[in-house]
């Protein structure tokens, strides 16, 4: 992952231009500080996380005209506020605000606010694969529905919030892509979209599973419906990685174990009581697999205070 920072209004200029398509950005506070985590995951996909004390940027009509390519801005604001306006329409951002706008049309962003994030996917409509109506609609109306409360969206920033570093592999571009595909596609339907690639498939359903692992009862052929996929498919999925869904399951019921009994909120609480909140339904079971992930009981967890 490349790391750019800025301290100046050409110096800023220079590095989203570098980084994203070439933009004229104004706006600056007197003591104006930029920081651009960028990494490249293929020549149609870059992933960056945008931190600034706020400015604005403008892709001017003549420099939309000289694009070369098709990409596309799928941008989650992460602090602060701001507005994004493309082809007359506008719409405006918070924490939790995902937008879609092409690089090559006139777009405005208005980030003049403090203390602004953004993680922004830039990547290729065509290399997609989505019906161009679909992305016409999609950037039309700008604001991804939902935002990052949708699950399909806190997929997909969820995984490039967690890219490994050093060189990107082409397994992570698609996984990347595949989210990026199923958050549009999520967008316009009523049931479930399904990712077509097992990392992505295996990401969405740890996400489900971290989302719902105290729910006592859940088993893997829920999992599996939830996700309109065969069990089979499912345990396929996780194989690839070296786990199965079922021990993921297990070990996130455990990290959410640990951490209540050293809560001091929940002192009144038995052990065997925050088992059962973890999604545990048997005391005996869950002694027994805390015992082989932290080599300890849970009462003598809670007695060392997760020492």
């Amino acid at each position: 992952m490349e790391v750019l920072e800025a301290e100046s209004a050409d110096g800023w200029e220079s590095v989203v231009s570098g980084c994203f398509v070439p933009l004229r950005c104004a706006g600056f506070e007197p003591a104006f500080a930029g920081r651009m985590e960028h990494v490249a995951l293929d020549d149609r996909l870059s992933v960056s996380l945008v931190t600034t004390c706020g400015t604005s940027a403008e892709r001017t009509a003549r420099l939309a005209r000289r694009a070369e390519a098709d990409d596309v801005h799928i941008s989650l604001q992460r602090s602060s506020h701001g507005t994004v306006s493309a082809d007359g329409r506008a719409t405006s951002v918070r924490p939790g605000s995902v937008t879609i706008y092409a690089t090559d049309r006139p777009y405005y962003l208005d980030y003049s606010w403090r203390d602004q994030q953004q993680h922004i996917v830039q990547v290729s409509r065509t290399s997609l694969g989505l019906p161009p109506r679909m992305l016409e609609a999609a950037m039309a109306r700008l604001a991804v529905p939902g935002g990052a409360s949708s699950s399909s969206a806190r997929n997909l920033f969820s995984y490039v919030r967690e890219l490994p570093d050093g060189p990107a592999s082409s397994r992570v571009a698609d996984v990347t892509r595949d989210l990026a595909r199923v958050m549009i596609r999520s967008s316009f339907a009523d049931g479930v979209v399904v990712p077509r690639t097992s990392g992505g498939l295996r990401h969405a359903v740890k996400e489900y599973l971290r989302q719902n692992a105290t729910r006592p009862g859940l088993d893997m052929d829920q999992v599996a419906r939830q996700h309109f996929v065969s069990r089979r498919r499912l345990y396929q999925a996780f194989e690839q990685a070296g786990q199965s869904p079922a021990a993921f399951l297990r070990a996130e019921r455990l990290r959410v174990a640990a951490r209540l009994l050293t809560d001091p909120r929940q002192a009144g609480r038995t052990v065997e009581q925050i088992g059962y909140a973890a999604g545990f339904e048997d005391p005996t079971t869950f002694t027994r697999a805390f015992r082989r992930a932290y080599g300890c009981a849970p009462r003598e967890w809670r007695a060392a205070g997760g020492a």
